[in-house]
């Protein structure tokens, strides 16, 4: 097996993805908010002495969110 390929064996490079990083961060954004709704509605069914963290990592996550959505501008 070789690492490096030859100039020659190469494949062209892919075409970059149309989008922004701020649609990339509000996806993610939904992601985490869904994860919250469900947890929360589910939380009598879920919830053991090891797993009461569960909301606390979509809080985070929004808020990450939140941050990431102001700080990459219009990439």
């Amino acid at each position: 097996m070789r690492w490096i390929a030859k100039d020659s064996e190469r494949k062209p490079d892919p075409e970059p993805i149309r989008g922004t990083a701020k649609v990339a961060v509000l996806l993610g954004m939904a992601a985490f908010a869904i994860a919250l709704v469900l947890i929360l509605v589910f939380y009598s069914q879920i919830t053991s002495p090891n797993k009461v963290w569960y909301p606390y990592t979509c809080v985070v996550g929004l808020l990450l969110g939140l941050f990431a959505y102001f700080r990459v501008g219009n990439r």
